[in-house]
């Protein structure tokens, strides 16, 4: 286990999307995977299915889980958006869509009545306040160029920040990770390369329901955005065979 001192955040390359990197994420899985397998065990908490074989998962593809209960701050990231008639989108981070409405329901969820810390992409952030009156809930905004224009926030980008704002206390966080269904491997993954130790909710189910009308186009269709994510894997599979930002 690294120390606070040690774990510190990790920034992935960016990829581009192209089949020889999707093919290339598709077949390190096995080999990745038997290199997990061979991998000193993470100190998990008891009851996360890193921990349930005492030796941890050798299924580089699988989304390490966790009690809801044993969450001690819970992050949430964005997927796509809805942007007003006559917006700059260059300019406009756009109103939460269907999508991350559906994500701010399932944090709720995953939150319970337990007083834990909630940090949320600025969509989610938005309905958590608006509809649920999350007053205390961080956002996690993307940054603001001289010129006005939004910086797009990346994945990577919103955990490192995650990373940034929980400073000391990431050495005893443990991070339940709210994400759209598809996204959630790459997000839990994401957020465990920069320094956390991180964790679907078990048995809470995520929105998995594509919004066609999206402000986002790679998040419109399944078709669409499952070979952007899968190319965005790859530098997180080589991150969880070599032990890497536990």
């Amino acid at each position: 286990m690294r120390t606070s001192q040690q774990r510190r955040p990790r920034r992935l390359p960016a990829r581009s999307v192209t089949m020889g990197a999707l093919l290339l994420a598709l077949a390190a899985a096995p080999a990745q995977a038997a290199i997990a397998a061979e991998t000193p065990p993470v100190a998990d908490p008891p009851g996360s299915s890193r921990s349930q074989d005492g030796t941890g998962s050798g299924d580089a593809w699988a989304v390490p889980t966790l009690p809801a209960d044993q969450f001690t701050l819970i992050v949430a990231f964005s997927f796509g958006n809805r942007m007003p008639a006559g917006a700059d989108p260059a300019r406009t981070e756009g109103e939460p869509g269907p999508v991350n409405e559906a994500l701010a329901d399932t944090v709720v969820a995953a939150r319970g009545d337990r007083d834990v810390p909630v940090y949320a992409q600025t969509p989610i952030a938005d309905v958590l306040r608006t509809k649920y009156g999350m007053d205390d809930v961080v956002a996690i905004a993307a940054d603001v160029r001289p010129d006005g224009t939004l910086a797009y926030l990346s994945t990577d980008g919103a955990a490192a920040k995650l990373a940034t704002l929980r400073g000391a206390s990431q050495a005893t966080d443990v991070a339940g990770v709210v994400a759209f269904g598809d996204h959630q491997w790459r997000a839990t993954r994401t957020a465990e390369a920069n320094g956390f130790r991180a964790y679907a909710p078990l048995g809470i189910s995520m929105p998995g329901e594509y919004d066609p009308q999206s402000g986002q186009t790679w998040t419109r269709s399944r078709d669409v955005y499952l070979p952007t994510d899968y190319a965005a894997r790859i530098p997180l599979l080589i991150e969880t065979g070599s032990g890497a930002g536990r």
